[in-house]
């Protein structure tokens, strides 16, 4: 039976998705809290990990399988067909609720687009706010930062930085290790301005003073210019 302290300061969240190519998501950390949104345990399975909860409906998950895990101890959290918060949201909070005070939310890519899009809505619930969340969503990463907090990543120079406001304008951006430099201003959310940026140091730092704000890491491969 898989047991795990009832508070625990790093989970690892699996939402489902393609999961032809795991290698692009990178090492997750180990010894931690792993909750699985539904369909987020095949990623389980290729990654190699043992999950502790599922939450969700199920609705994308076989009896058998869901019998397979209760029966290795895995708490099952189920919520109905009918609800308002999607099964990522669901997970989240159950990650929270149990001490996690960073998270690591992993997704394949792919599948509906309504789901892929929820993903950044739900990183920002106030929930939330007790918690670094990094979403690795296939080879890509993203990051919410919002009203007076920053982020810190560790990155290669080269690397394709986004800096995407999110729900309205973000104001008194400032950023460090970047290319093209923000010093206390503002993006507009119908606009493109932040995308396409490049880290050119190890370490980026991005602080955001009103407002929310997307950050995406995208490895330099992947970027066709501004």
């Amino acid at each position: 039976m898989t047991t795990v302290s009832p508070t625990i300061p790093i989970a690892v969240v699996l939402l489902g998705g393609n999961t032809a190519d795991v290698r692009s998501l990178g090492v997750l950390p180990a010894d931690t809290l792993v909750v699985a949104a539904d369909s987020g345990v095949d990623i389980a399975q290729q990654l190699g990990l043992d999950v502790h909860a599922v939450v969700g409906d199920m609705d994308s998950i076989t009896p058998t399988a869901l019998a397979a895990l209760a029966a290795l101890g895995t708490e099952i959290v189920r919520h109905p067909v009918d609800k308002n918060e999607s099964d990522a949201e669901l997970a989240l909070r159950f990650a929270v609720k149990r001490g996690a005070q960073r998270i690591v939310l992993v997704s394949g890519g792919g599948g509906r687009l309504d789901h892929q899009l929820a993903i950044f809505a739900v990183m920002f619930i106030d929930d939330l706010r007790v918690a670094h969340v990094e979403a690795r969503l296939a080879g890509s990463r993203a990051y919410a930062v919002q009203d007076g907090s920053s982020v810190t990543l560790t990155c290669n120079p080269g690397d394709v930085i986004g800096l995407l406001p999110f729900g309205g304008d973000t104001h008194g951006v400032t950023t460090s290790g970047l290319q093209w430099v923000l010093s206390n201003e503002s993006l507009r959310v119908a606009a493109s301005r932040g995308i396409s940026n490049r880290a050119i140091s190890d370490e980026v730092t991005i602080a955001v003073a009103s407002g929310r704000l997307i950050v995406t890491v995208d490895p330099p491969d992947s970027s066709e210019g501004r």
